[in-house]
């Protein structure tokens, strides 16, 4: 008869695994975030103050430029409305994060989206999706501080990782390397 500490071994193994992915996923994303501009800030807020209280825009398009010029965010949106004097609604979402490198580009897709423009916080109630192109994590609650340019996931949540050399330091073998067929 196993005793009671051999039975809590697998729920500890499993307790591991998912301290390790939750913590691989908050260092991808920061490590994904914290390069660049933060995507929301100067957008949101000119295309805020142009849009009157009530109003409602539909396929609005919002890019994002650095000081040299080159584009580091492009917000796209079904339709976005004015709440109030602090908050924007969004529905269809897309938010695309550029980076100098490509393989780091973020995007961030949501249905529905608050922004509040006071703290620069966007946050949804709904499933969404973070995707680079080495990871992919989907989750019910998305909360986004375009100030920090940090996240959080929470509810059920799935992660795919497409390539997980690159999170264990390995090193993909040269064609050289590799035994002739």
């Amino acid at each position: 008869m196993a005793s009671f500490v051999t039975l809590l071994e697998p729920a500890r193994r499993r307790a591991l695994a998912f301290s390790t992915v939750l913590g691989v996923v908050a260092g991808l994303v920061m490590f994904a975030t914290g390069q660049q501009p933060a995507p929301a800030d100067s957008g949101v807020s000119a295309f805020m103050k142009m849009v009157p209280l009530g109003a409602e825009s539909k396929g609005a398009v919002i890019p994002s430029f650095d000081a040299g010029g080159r584009r580091t965010s492009l917000i796209t949106a079904d339709v976005i409305r004015r709440l109030d004097d602090e908050r924007l609604y969004a529905e269809g979402l897309v938010v695309q994060m550029f980076n100098a490198n490509p393989a780091n580009n973020l995007r961030m897709d949501l249905k529905t989206a608050f922004y509040h423009m006071t703290g620069g916080v966007l946050r949804s109630r709904e499933r969404s999706r973070v995707s680079r192109a080495d990871f992919q994590i989907e989750g019910d609650n998305l909360v986004f501080d375009t100030a920090k340019n940090q996240g959080r996931m929470t509810g059920d949540i799935r992660m795919v990782i497409f390539d997980s050399r690159a999170l264990s330091g390995e090193v993909s073998p040269t064609p050289e390397s590799q035994p002739a067929k």
